[in-house]
């Protein structure tokens, strides 16, 4: 499909014509690029003065890509009539001749999206960043905004296709390419009044084979928005479409194997975790993980489940999110009786140990006070920092947002208490490790991620805040080597090694 070949003999051995590009390998030729403001693609005469020329080798080797930057003007009335302003590039040979054109807008007009108003919490002022000016018809209002790069792509193709009726070659073709400028790149206009823009022409040459990928994903796009999606800027397919633009070709054939491999260690994580925590005694599990450190995750990932449902995130997300809560929830039954209550019309869960009070408690409880101290100020200057300084859609949507980008800063925090009982007991032997090493694995697989796919930059962080968590670990394990002359120590070492033992045999 990229790279086709086609027979030079037919069935019956008799030779094909073929025809082929008409521009020879090294021919130099001419572009004349055109600004005009017009409502619809303008018509460029013959001996018009261009705005910008280009004289190139149509060569890939010799090919030196170009731009240059254009001032634009929008006015009020220009938008209100749903005129543009027009970039025309036409193709010249050493002759004279026009061998291709291609057009392209610098304003983009688009249908309204319905978006939340966002207000100053402190002043109840609406924030200017979240309105835009409408056009067009009540019933069908448009948005305005402008392109900061317009790309023009002239197609290196050197194949020699199958000759169709009378033509025996073909010119390059040339085009505007508009296909990975998403909504998220776009330029805001104000509220009112007129506004002022630098645009970026970028001219290149693009060989055939991407030319006939880029068809080819162009096609595929359409009919998945077509079917399963609510349009061309739906954000699974604007991701999907930044991610092809702006990576690496080798990095992104990479991050392909490593997200297989990611949901494989994915399973073998919860796969060993589920096993640790179902073969642990209740009495071993108390004295040695962190219940308090299990029960602020779920909290936690509560608060990420709805604020990732607020943003209106994919629903594989959501349900992953609360297939990991469930199996959070029930680690805690494992050493906790829990059972509902009522008062009055509310119910609320209550919770009995299975298990005798241990030291252990006490280091997690002294651990957790220890966090409060610490977190507490921050979470009141964060709090206090958002309302002041950033927009929100309405009080309970500002409260989702601090809780959630604290939890995406500070949810190293959540291990804090199981360091600390690691530490007061000198031992890392009853802990899951080969849990420990697959969530590992992926946490350095989610580093990749963090660089090539777009995401929040609280997100982010906390995939290199992982990074720390099980540093720390590693260094525990280091100091606290397993020590058999403590009989917690050895009871947990040879529990393990006869559950290996039974799987074996099983």
């Amino acid at each position: 499909m990229l790279y086709p070949t086609f027979p030079d003999f037919d069935a019956n051995h008799n030779y094909l014509q073929k025809y082929q590009n008409r521009i020879e390998r090294g021919e130099f030729l001419t572009l004349n690029v055109f600004i005009k403001e017009s409502k619809s693609q303008p018509t460029v005469p013959r001996d018009a003065k261009p705005d910008w020329t280009v004289r190139f080798p149509y060569d890939d080797e010799d090919f030196e890509p170009s731009s240059t930057s254009i001032p634009v003007n929008v006015t009020d009335k220009m938008l209100s009539k749903k005129r543009n302003v027009w970039v025309t590039a036409r193709l010249l040979t050493e002759r004279g001749d026009r061998i291709a054109e291609a057009h392209g807008g610098v304003v983009k007009y688009d249908k309204m999206k319905e978006e939340t108003t966002k207000y100053w919490l402190l002043s109840g002022e609406i924030c200017e960043d979240s309105t835009e000016r409408k056009y067009g018809s009540s019933k069908e209002p448009l948005t305005a905004r402008g392109i900061p790069k317009m790309q023009v792509r002239l197609v290196y193709d050197r194949t020699h296709y199958p000759r169709p009726w009378k033509y025996d070659h073909y010119y390059p073709t040339m085009y505007v390419d508009e296909f990975w400028m998403t909504n998220d790149q776009l330029i805001k206009f104000k509220t009112s009044g007129d506004d002022n823009f630098t645009t970026e022409i970028h001219f290149g040459l693009m060989s055939a084979a991407r030319w006939r990928f880029q068809h080819t994903m162009e096609h595929s796009i359409k009919q998945m928005t077509q079917q399963y999606f609510s349009g061309e800027d739906d954000e699974a397919i604007v991701q999907m479409r930044d991610l092809f633009a702006n990576t690496n070709s080798y990095l992104l054939i990479a991050t392909m194997v490593v997200s297989v491999l990611h949901m494989i260690f994915e399973y073998l994580a919860l796969k060993n975790d589920v096993l640790f925590w179902r073969r642990t005694d209740a009495e071993t599990l108390k004295r040695f993980v962190s219940l308090r450190a299990v029960g602020l995750e779920i909290v936690c990932n509560v608060v990420l489940w709805f604020y990732l449902y607020d943003q209106e995130s994919n629903w594989l997300i959501l349900i992953l999110s609360l297939g990991q809560i469930g199996v959070d929830c029930w680690k805690l039954t494992q050493v906790l009786e829990v059972n509902l209550a009522w008062k009055g019309v509310l119910v609320y869960p209550t919770f009995k140990s299975r298990v005798p009070h241990s030291s252990a408690d006490d280091y997690d409880k002294m651990a957790l006070i220890y966090l409060s101290y610490i977190l507490l100020p921050i979470v009141v200057g964060y709090a206090g920092y958002s309302a002041k300084y950033e927009c929100h859609k309405s009080v309970p949507a500002y409260m989702l947002h601090v809780a959630a980008s604290l939890v995406y800063a500070l949810g190293f925090a959540l291990m804090t208490p199981q360091l600390f009982i690691n530490y007061r007991m000198k031992s890392v032997a009853h802990l899951p490790w080969r849990r420990f090493i697959y969530r590992a694995i992926n946490t350095f697989i989610d580093d990749l991620f963090a660089f090539i796919i777009k995401m929040p930059t609280m997100h982010r962080m906390s995939c290199f805040r992982d990074d720390i968590v099980f540093l720390l670990y590693l260094y525990q394990r280091h100091i606290y080597p397993v020590d058999k002359s403590r009989a917690f120590d050895e009871d947990f070492t040879e529990s393990a090694e006869t559950e290996d033992q039974d799987k074996k045999n099983d």
